[in-house]
């Protein structure tokens, strides 16, 4: 058995050296940064498109909240139950070319949307689609990674996200001037399904050794998951944290052209920027810190979180204040941004950290759920019932501030919690990692 065994390690070194640099760490690392770029790019380009969208088709501020967060966030959640479950048993590769390719046809079908209910559905399948990307990403990242660099690898895909939701919102608001809303969605859609071969060009890390931990059925192992405070208390602090950035990130362009008089163009610009500049620094900021932090103490670098969290509230809540100079909004947004993003790296390693590699696909699942099935079906249309309700957008984008500052006391509860319930083996195995 040992000669079989063997045998099949020397063939699988053989597969990797033939590939060469189609093997590396570094082409992994880049192609999923740019299909990150356009997940987000496709996800975010929607707010700044809100304006032309409400006058063509006749929504309300609480339609354009659905299509913003819940048409999209609710079934990416369910449906990354089914990609995490595949993404421990099958090609990770496979599965993020073929979730490429769907979420991009179906960011261009949003082009031939007539009303709400067109709308919703095309959302809704790039919601599907887009759903493939993360519990595969964080697999491949985490097994392709050595555990003292995984929060800079981390961190790159957090920058990419950012370059993505930056160029999103920055490009797509001079688009929609130039050449209606519409074919702003058919020059993203385009651009995701060019990306598709270079995804299927990768050559995977090979999956751990057996660590000991027999499979186990997929309820078990979700009951389990959910089992887990560390976990939860993890989740809950990203839930909120997400809830916030994305009722912010919906309506702020909004709101730069309602009440500062902006155009989609500028509106795009001012928020893009910030989103890019603050998000691509946040991310590699976050992700040094949090590696740093690491190396001092278990779930340290959750103390980047808490941190982030307490700076990004006071400097959103400059951007909301009457009378402000122009510069002071842009410096609040951009700064604002950059601590956002700077608190996303830590949450992701520390899940990383709490699971067996076997679970990994599930578990990042899991992930989803909270953040972006709970925390972003529920950011953006909470704003937008507010600002209905009170007729007061600017009163409505207070809610994330708020949202922001509980994400982080959630964050540093975390961290007591995971220092309290992980067992001493933990340290044999941060050195062996």
């Amino acid at each position: 058995m040992s000669v079989i065994a063997g045998k099949a390690d020397e063939h699988a070194r053989g597969v990797v050296a033939a590939a060469g640099w189609r093997a590396s760490s570094a082409f992994l690392l880049a192609v999923l940064v740019f299909a990150n770029i356009m997940n987000w790019a496709d996800r975010q380009v929607v707010p700044i498109l809100f304006g032309s969208i409400r006058r063509d088709l006749a929504l309300s501020d609480t339609e354009l909240g659905v299509i913003g967060g819940v048409a999209f966030s609710l079934i990416y959640a369910v449906a990354s139950f089914v990609f995490g479950y595949y993404a421990d048993r099958t090609s990770r590769r496979s599965i993020i070319g073929f979730g490429l390719l769907a979420w991009s046809l179906s960011t261009a079908a949003c082009g031939f949307a007539t009303g709400f209910w067109s709308l919703f559905v095309a959302r809704f399948f790039t919601g599907i689609g887009e759903a493939s990307f993360y519990p595969c990403a964080m697999s491949l990242v985490t097994d392709g990674f050595a555990a003292d660099r995984r929060g800079r690898a981390v961190g790159l895909l957090g920058a990419a996200a950012a370059v993505g939701g930056g160029l999103g919102v920055g490009l797509g608001g001079h688009l929609a001037d130039t050449l209606g809303w519409r074919n702003v969605f058919f020059v993203y859609g385009v651009a995701g399904v060019v990306l598709v071969p270079f995804v299927l060009m990768l050559v995977e890390p090979a999956r751990p050794e057996d660590d000991g931990e027999d499979d186990v059925a997929t309820m078990r192992a979700l009951k389990d998951i959910f089992g887990d405070a560390r976990l939860l208390w993890v989740w809950t602090s990203g839930a909120l944290l997400i809830a916030a950035a994305t009722g912010w990130a919906a309506w702020t362009p909004s709101f730069f052209e309602r009440d500062l008089a902006f155009d989609a163009t500028k509106a795009g610009i001012v928020f893009g920027a910030a989103q890019l500049i603050g998000g691509v620094a946040g991310s590699l900021i976050g992700g040094r810190l949090g590696d740093m932090r690491r190396s001092r103490r278990f779930a340290g670098q959750l103390d980047v979180s808490v941190l982030s969290g307490l700076l990004a509230a006071p400097l959103f809540a400059l951007v909301l204040c009457e009378g402000f100079p122009l510069w002071v909004v842009i410096t609040g947004s951009l700064l604002g941004s950059l601590a956002v993003y700077a608190y996303l790296p830590s949450l992701q390693t520390a899940v990383a950290e709490l699971v067996s590699p076997k679970r990994l696909g599930i578990t990042f699942a899991v992930h989803v759920l909270f953040l972006s099935g709970i925390g972003a079906a529920v950011g953006p249309f909470v704003v937008g019932w507010a600002s209905d309700l009170t007729g007061n957008l600017r009163l409505a984008l207070s809610l994330p501030v708020v949202a922001i500052v509980l994400a982080a006391a959630g964050a540093f509860i975390a961290g007591r919690v995971m220092r309290a319930r992980t067992p001493l083996l933990d340290a044999a195995r941060q050195r062996s990692a």
